[in-house]
């Protein structure tokens, strides 16, 4: 928070006054001390709906420009890697009833799972809605998708015309998940899912902000201002 609230320190003037007004009251929050578990859940359930509010004035306010696609890419990429994290800790293949539930939690979930299953928490199931589910806004699935669609909608930074690199591993990514099946998703399946979306984010990053003397630099910048 203090990292964002010194970029946001740099951006004032781009910034709307609810958007500075949530990000100090979030700093100021979070500085606090806390010394027992009560204030703790009570400062992390207020700092959620804080950022709730946030997440609300950036998607109704931002401009659609390729600034928002990468905030986008950002939020989506790190909810798809935190949630094959999840679900490689608590759906895994001798999971019970009460770490299906905690994934089910974890993911926000639960009444979806309910609505449509109608059963207590089953392997498959859980681990179908959280991970393949490509109409679940909270899936991995989901996630890629959105990824691969803002990738597509950036400009190509070379002339040869081939697919770039974060393009091929978002595609390569939403192929394994559209063919997957939830009974395949061990262990191994999902670490591996994970280390797959962590190179996907380092390529976007590498691709698009090139650091060092060494790095590749774009032959065009057509569509990113």
């Amino acid at each position: 928070m203090r990292s964002a609230q010194r970029t946001a320190t740099g951006l004032r003037e781009r910034l709307s006054p609810d958007a500075w007004q949530v990000i100090t009251e979030m700093a100021e929050r979070l500085a606090i001390e806390v010394h027992d578990d009560d204030g703790v859940v009570s400062a992390a359930e207020l700092t959620l709906q804080e950022l709730a509010s946030f997440a609300g004035l950036a998607q109704e306010n931002m401009n659609r420009a390729a600034g928002w696609r990468f905030l986008e890419m950002g939020r989506r990429a790190e909810r798809a890697i935190n949630t094959a994290r999840f679900a490689r800790q608590f759906a895994f293949d001798e999971a019970g009833d009460e770490d299906l539930d905690v994934l089910l939690t974890l993911v926000d979930c639960q009444i979806t799972y309910r609505s449509r299953y109608l059963v207590q928490p089953l392997l498959a199931p859980v681990r179908d809605l959280a991970v393949l589910d490509p109409y679940n806004p909270r899936s991995v699935a989901f996630q890629v998708a959105a990824l691969n669609e803002h990738i597509a909608a950036l400009p190509s930074l070379k002339e040869h015309g081939l697919i770039e690199r974060p393009q091929r591993l978002a595609v390569a990514v939403e192929a394994m998940l559209t063919t997957a099946e939830a009974a395949t998703l061990d262990v191994k399946t999902l670490f591996a899912l994970e280390q797959d979306l962590l190179n996907l984010a380092d390529a976007i990053g590498l691709h698009y902000f090139p650091h060092g003397p060494n790095a590749s630099r774009p032959e065009k910048l057509t569509g990113l201002a």
